[in-house]
């Protein structure tokens, strides 16, 4: 089923494309200089004593064979740190375990080549850099075999690179990497580097230890929250919590007469209050909290939104986001017909890390050190806000980020810490507590769906209508698609997942709903597949009771002509010994299935429900995202991915009088441990293009879990948090 609408990508600037940006870039010192032509980059590493040959963007080399790669997507958690990199070094020949590897700032060179933005997030980075680090670690090595080559007076056929260094078979000379890089630099880039056979490759394909662990554990790693810089001021915030609301008035000279309270800076809805420490801005703010008008949300309450969207949902407007075949003329023939509701909460993405920023801001530079998964968002927001050329902005990401999500694409905390440097004429570190992180989310928009089916004499499905109703989810990541929600009302993200149904059914047809909500709402992990795959994968699962079909029979009978489909739903089958039931009452597993960020995915999990309780046992998942990378990392991503869902499951975020209920992780309880059940993944490679894994497995918990709560309780979890249905998590 196609959608209506597509993304176009950014044709403002300028073509990503490797011919275009590979060149020779030859300085006064005879450095070679691979790929985009960048302005100096500032980095956490000291500049070395040694020169540095530039092997473009990505690859520094110095004489004594220092091997630097730089690595241009935040790493969150989910290894990429180490799988692009990797990518990289393997074509390069370079010795993996001497490679240095260096956080990148923002700059063009490292924009997403399929979307031409530098930002990390929606699964993104190993589908759009693998082949540029491919082609890159390809074009470098050839230069540096065809300069070793010519200095021996030799074939470049007859050489190869291991190990940072280029090998003559016949005569067992070698070479090092920083030997060659001058000579290399006078050589042309070749326009079509040959890329090495698969099995040439010696690190792709099997685990490496992740390069971001070992800081991680001694401590030594740098989060934003660590960051330091020379004369730094600290500042705590409070922005008015009501939604729509405004800042009322506050007591600057009771404020400023607290200890180590340097400045305080009105901000838009609310103030910062500097000082030499965190805490002593955070106690003053606590002492002498500013005073806030409501506005005019003051009736906004959960019971209200929940009218609100039931109305949407059963009275429209719709603009119609897909269809495929008659879907509407067949239900209305049909005899047989099934019909079911779903609904899923706002939840916050909620970050072990709060939202933070250091910043510097003078009147021609400003500088800013934060844990960001959106470099250029914040490029161009503080370019705009404080009128600055280009290069007057340096975004520099911290090597470690506390949690992401798809929060930290927003520019916000980065905003409010540059105003507060400015106005206190000093760097300062700008720090959210919980509080204010969870009252200033932009939240996962609460949805409601409507899905019929018209069943046909065998029990199956012959058309399908589902009506979503959400608020946007794209907009604030990407203000042009303002004109799309305008003209279209439709939000590409929202859809996903419903405009692309891989079950085989005649007839399909999505409608959607643009809710206007005073709520601010955004990209979550999963975006819009998480929400509206839990409704589509419980409703199979109905459709397949009502026929009295074994549930993976009946997805197997709907993807009978989809292999890579059929074969995660057979791994996971034979994983969990799909057809050996388990024998204890109130013991069951639900199934649920799942095309998204481009892989497949199967999972099965079994439960036991003892009275309100609900114990997670033990789940099963086999994913085909075409081909792993890295296995290890792949594993550990699916893993997270369950506990990840496991929150979407059990928690929601809820409105009183214009603002947010949940305050901490005391009312917004994330999933301990003891609650996460054995985690058993099989990977199938497939060979097909290459898939997304951060964010599959959140996908498919809320589905498969609520499908095996029916099947041992033979009640259906329509709605989620399962505290709506007197279920909790034990």
């Amino acid at each position: 089923m196609k959608p209506d609408v597509q993304l176009s990508n950014r044709t403002n600037l300028p073509d990503p494309s490797r011919r275009h940006a590979i060149k020779l870039l030859a300085s006064a010192a005879g450095s070679l200089a691979l790929g985009f032509r960048l302005p100096a980059l500032a980095t956490d590493t000291p500049p070395s004593t040694l020169s540095e040959t530039a092997l473009g963007s990505w690859i520094k080399i110095t004489p004594d064979n220092q091997v630097t790669v730089m690595v241009s997507q935040a790493e969150i958690g989910q290894g990429i740190s180490t799988t692009l990199p990797a990518i990289l070094v393997d074509e390069l020949g370079a010795d993996w375990n001497r490679v240095k590897l260096e956080t990148s700032d923002f700059a063009p060179a490292f924009r997403n080549p399929k979307l031409n933005w530098m930002f990390t997030g929606n699964s993104e980075s190993t589908q759009s850099f693998y082949d540029l680090m491919r082609k890159t670690g390809a074009t470098a090595r050839e230069m540096l075999v065809t300069a070793a080559a010519q200095h021996w007076q030799v074939a470049a056929g007859e050489c190869r690179t291991e190990n940072s260094q280029v090998w003559h078979a016949a005569s067992g000379r070698h070479i090092s990497f920083g030997a060659l890089a001058a000579d290399a630099a006078r050589l042309p880039v070749p326009a079509s580097p040959r890329l090495k056979q698969e099995q040439q490759l010696t690190l792709l394909g099997r685990p490496l230890p992740r390069v971001d662990v070992p800081a991680k554990v001694d401590g030594s790693a740098r989060f934003g929250i660590d960051m330091q810089v020379p004369g730094m001021l600290h500042a705590a915030v409070r922005i008015c919590p009501y939604l729509g609301g405004s800042m009322k008035s506050y007591n600057e000279a009771a404020l400023k007469s607290q200890a180590g309270i340097l400045a305080v800076v009105p901000l838009q809805n609310g103030i910062a209050v500097v000082a030499a420490t965190y805490w002593q801005a955070r106690s003053a703010l606590l002492a002498h909290p500013p005073e806030f008008d409501i506005g005019p949300n003051q009736g906004l309450d959960s019971a209200r939104l929940a009218q609100q969207y039931g109305k949407a949902l059963h009275e429209g407007p719709y603009a119609m986001a897909a269809g495929e075949g008659d879907a509407s003329g067949m239900l209305a023939q049909s005899k047989k017909r099934l019909h079911a509701e779903y609904e899923n909460p706002f939840a916050a993405h909620a970050t072990m890390e709060p939202m933070n920023c250091t910043a510097d801001v003078r009147a021609d530079k400003c500088e800013i050190w934060a844990p960001t998964q959106g470099q250029e968002f914040a490029h161009v927001a503080l370019k705009s806000i404080f009128q600055l050329k280009d290069e007057q902005v340096i975004i520099h990401r911290t090597s470690a980020i506390g949690g992401g999500f798809g929060r930290r694409l927003l520019p916000d905390f980065v905003i409010q810490a540059a105003l507060v440097s400015k106005a206190a004429g000093k760097p300062v570190k700008l720090l959210w507590d919980r509080e204010e992180d969870f009252a200033h989310d932009y939240y996962r928009p609460a949805s409601m769906l409507a899905i019929d089916a018209a069943i046909d004499a065998q029990g199956y499905p012959a058309a399908l209508a589902i009506k979503l109703v959400s608020p946007t989810i794209l907009l604030p990541v990407f203000p042009p698609i303002a004109g799309m929600l305008k003209e279209k009302h439709i939000d590409p993200s929202a859809i996903e997942g419903l405009t692309e149904i891989p079950y085989e059914i005649a007839a399909k047809r999505v409608d959607f709903h643009l809710l206007e909500t005073p709520i601010p709402t955004s990209v979550m992990r999963t975006t819009g597949y998480g929400p509206n795959l839990f409704a589509l994968e419980c409703f199979i699962d109905e459709l397949a009771h009502t026929a009295r079909i074994d549930p993976l029979t009946y997805r197997r009978h709907l993807l009978r002509d989809n292999p890579r489909a059929l074969a995660v739903l057979d791994k996971v089958a034979v994983m969990s010994q799909w057809s050996k039931k388990p024998g204890k009452k109130n013991r069951a597993r639900g199934l649920a299935f799942a095309y998204a960020f481009g892989s497949y995915i199967a999972q099965v999990l079994e439960l036991e429900v003892r009275g309100n309780d609900i114990h997670l046992l033990h789940t099963w998942l086999a994913v085909d995202c075409g081909k792993v990378l890295d296995p290890g990392i792949a594993t550990a991503g699916i893993e997270g991915g369950v506990v990840f869902g496991m929150a979407y499951a059990n928690n929601a975020i809820s409105f009183k009088q214009g603002r947010c209920e949940q305050h901490n992780f005391n009312d917004y309880e994330l999933p301990y441990l003891a609650q996460t059940p054995q985690i058993s993944v099989a990977f199938i490679n497939s060979g097909a293009a290459l898939g997304g894994v951060g964010e599959v497995s959140p996908i498919t918990v809320p589905p498969a879990l609520s499908n095996a709560v029916f099947a041992a309780t033979g009640k259906r979890i329509r709605r989620l948090p399962l505290s709506h249905h007197g279920f909790r998590l034990a």
